[in-house]
C-alpha cells in the first residue's frame, strides 16, 4: 500500500509494524513528529506498546535500555542537543550488547541556537559501538528501521543500531512511501532475540568495574561484531527485498549512481543525494563523466565496497555536511583512510541548514573536475552557495 507520509510518520509506521512493545520518548525538533504519531497510534489502539514519557533524553535511553534488558523490543528517537544529552547512555547501551533501535533526526548543534539540518550529531557517535545507517528518503528511513530490528537482534551482532535522517528535509517532507502488510513484516521479522534477559527474581550485577583485561576484551567483542555485521546486513537486505519490498536494493551497504563508467566520483550521504544525482545527469549531458557513491552505512564501514567503487577514478570529491573542526569532514576522513587516492578533495557545506541544491552541486562538481584536470583536486574547502563577506572577529575592548 502506498501512502503519502513524512519521514517521521513513515518511521512511526515502521515501529508499529515491527511490534515494538516499549518506547521511551522525549520531544526534540525535528523528530518530535515520530513520538506524536506513536502517541496517536497508541491512543487509537493501533499499537500494543507502552509509551513512557520521561523528563529528558538521558532518561529516554535509560528507560529504553531497561525495557530491552527485560526482553522486549524497544525504540526511541532523538537528535541534536537531545542526542548529546543522551550521549552517556548511548555508550552504556552499546556496552550491554543489547539490541535497541533509535532514529536520529539530524540537526545542527548550539551555540548559537540552530534548528536546521547538518550531520554533526549523527557522525559524533561513530566510536560508540552502535551500528549506524543513514537514510536518503522517507521510504529508505522506513525500510532501514524495520531492518534494524532484524539486524541488531541477530546473534552474530547483538548490538544497538541507529538510523539517521536529515531533519526537516526528510522528517517533515511528505512523499509516497510503500507500507507492507503486517503479514509481510511478520514473515521477515521473527520474535525478539537477545544475549540475556534481566530477571528481577535473580540478582545480577550490571555495569560494575571490569578488570582492565576483561574491559579490553569487551571492546574487542563489539569491534568484531560490527565487522561481522557486514554480511548480516547484506543477508537481511536481500531477504527484505524478497519478503517485504523490492523498491530499493538492499543487497549492498552503499549505493552508486552512474559510477561504473565515470572518470570522477562524488561521495556523500543523506537526502541531498537526489539533488546530487540531478546535477550529475546535467553534467553528463555536457560530456563530463561523473558518478556518485552514496554512503548508507557509516558503521559498519564497507571497505571493500568503497575501494571497489573508487579505485579506478581519476579523482574523488567527498562532500560533508559535518566538520571535524581544524581537520576535515568526518566522511572524508573515513574515505581517505580506506582508499589513499592521489587526488581526493573534501568540500564541507550545508552546515547549519545552508541550502545546497542541484545548481550548487553543478557549480561545486564542475569546479572539482576542472581542478582534477590540472592535478589540483586535493585538500579541504568550505563551499557557500553564494559569495559571503568574511567574518571579522572583534575582540572586546577590555580584552585587548
Amino acid at each position: 500500500m502506498m501512502r503519502i507520509l513524512t519521514g517521521n510518520e513513515a518511521i512511526a509506521q515502521a515501529v508499529k509494524l515491527s511490534k515494538v512493545k516499549v518506547s521511551a520518548i522525549y520531544p526534540i525538533t525535528p523528530q518530535t513528529g515520530i513520538i506524536e504519531e506513536l502517541a496517536r497510534l497508541k491512543s487509537e489502539g493501533e499499537i500494543d506498546a507502552e509509551i513512557i514519557r520521561v523528563e529528558s533524553e538521558h532518561s529516554a535511553m535509560a528507560a529504553t535500555l531497561g525495557a530491552a534488558l527485560a526482553g522486549v523490543r524497544v525504540f526511541t528517537a532523538t537528535g541534536s542537543q537531545g542526542l548529546f544529552y543522551m550521549h552517556e547512555m548511548v555508550w552504556w547501551t552499546a556496552g550491554t550488547r543489547i539490541p535497541v533501535v533509535m532514529v536520529v533526526g539530524s540537526r545542527a548543534l548550539g551555540p548559537p541556537w540552530n534548528l536546521w539540518n547538518e550531520h554533526t550529531d549523527f557522525m559524533n557517535e561513530r566510536d560508540s559501538g552502535w551500528l549506524m545507517a543513514y537514510a536518503s528518503t522517507p521510504q529508505e528511513a522506513f525500510d532501514l528501521v524495520v531492518q534494524a530490528f532484524r539486524i541488531s537482534e541477530d546473534d552474530r551482532v547483538f548490538l544497538p543500531m541507529m538510523v539517521g535522517m536529515d531533519g526537516f528535509i526528510l522528517s517533515h517532507s511528505k512523499t509516497n512511501v510503500y507500507l507492507p502488510t503486517q503479514e509481510e513484516v511478520d514473515s521477515f521479522l521473527p520474535p525478539r532475540r537477545q544475549p540475556y534477559i534481566i530477571d528481577p527474581q535473580e540478582a545480577v550485577g550490571m555495569g560494575n568495574i571490569f578488570p582492565p583485561l576483561e574491559y579490553m576484551k569487551l571492546r574487542q567483542s563489539i569491534d568484531s561484531s560490527i565487522k561481522s555485521s557486514v554480511e548480516v546486513i547484506k543477508e537481511v537486505g536481500i531477504e527484505y527485498n524478497k519478503k517485504v519490498s523490492p523498491i530499493i536494493n538492499y543487497s549492498t551497504l552503499n549505493t552508486t549512481y552512474r559510477l561504473e563508467d565515470a572518470d570522477y566520483a562524488v561521495v556523500l550521504m543523506g537526502a541531498w543525494a537526489g539533488d546530487a544525482m540531478e546535477a550529475i545527469d546535467e553534467l553528463r549531458r555536457k560530456g563530463i563523466n561523473i558518478g556518485l557513491l552514496r554512503i548508507r552505512y557509516v558503521r559498519p564501514w564497507a571497505d571493500d565496497e568503497v575501494i571497489s567503487a573508487l579505485k579506478d577514478k581519476k579523482a574523488v570529491l567527498v562532500v560533508d555536511r559535518a566538520a571535524s573542526l581544524g581537520r576535515a569532514g568526518p566522511l572524508y576522513m573515513e574515505v581517505a583512510s580506506t582508499t589513499h587516492l592521489d587526488q581526493m578533495e573534501n568540500v564541507i557545506t550545508g552546515i547549519g541548514g545552508v541550502s545546497i541544491g542541484k545548481e550548487e552541486f553543478i557549480k561545486m562538481f564542475s569546479e572539482f573536475v576542472e581542478e582534477a584536470k590540472r592535478g589540483k583536486a586535493n585538500g579541504v574547502k568550505w563551499f557557500y552557495p553564494q559569495e559571503v563577506e568574511k567574518v571579522e572577529l572583534r575582540v572586546p575592548k577590555d580584552l585587548e
